[in-house]
């Protein structure tokens, strides 16, 4: 059910996209083991409990398999999907908006529970890739508590801003959950500052990670 509603958040950026052909399968495969196109690096495959922050039910899990991803690149991740097998089980990862040179503990897609069974196989399905832009020159944007406040620098009227953000654990330096979350401005004036209660969105737990103007 969310994947569609996911892709919808990230539909309209300019897209670079990349399908990687399937890696060679190998009896074991240890971790970090950087992915060889894309060159991201699958550092970790951790046990998880707490909110499953990859669907809007929120609710709580625990023992669920994650995996933490770095993006060592200039660029940021759009769009990746990662699959590991293990056991016999296909595991599955998608992460959205992941700024470069940053790391994301991302769940798996199907809640599978974790297990320490050996990594036979870890290859991308599919990475897209667009530079980060902030909007920094048109627009200002402050968060308080479950307010973001945004203001428009320009002269001219922002049609339509989208702002994504993602939660951050800021003491381990990490985004937690693939997921990334959207909010919406119509019509800024120029000059204007407006103030909006994002879902999900807490000033002190989450990070805006990119912004799109429409004319």
């Amino acid at each position: 059910m969310p994947d569609d509603r996911y892709t919808e958040q990230v539909h309209g950026l300019t897209q670079e996209t990349m399908t990687s052909e399937p890696a060679a399968s190998v009896s074991t495969l240890s971790l970090p083991y950087t992915l060889p196109t894309s060159g991201l690096v699958v550092e970790a495959l951790v046990s998880y409990d707490g909110i499953y922050w990859e669907d809007y039910a929120q609710d709580t899990v625990s023992q669920v398999t994650a995996l933490m991803l770095y993006n060592p690149m200039e660029r940021m991740v759009e769009f990746g999907a990662v699959i590991l097998e293990q056991n016999g089980k296909q595991l599955y990862f998608f992460v959205y908006c992941l700024p470069p040179g940053s790391r994301c503990l991302v769940l798996e897609k199907h809640r599978q529970p974790f297990s320490e069974e050996a990594i036979i196989q870890c290859r991308e399905l599919n990475i897209r890739w667009n530079y980060q832009d902030l909007k920094r020159n048109e627009l200002d944007y402050l968060g308080f508590g479950q307010n973001l406040t945004v203001t428009n620098r320009t002269s001219q009227q922002q049609k339509h801003v989208t702002v994504w953000y993602k939660h951050y654990v800021g003491d381990k330096g990490y985004y937690l959950g693939g997921v990334a979350y959207s909010t919406h401005l119509f019509r800024l004036n120029p000059h204007e500052q407006r103030m909006l209660t994002p879902t999900y969105y807490d000033a002190g737990l989450c990070k805006i990670v990119a912004i799109k103007l429409e004319e």
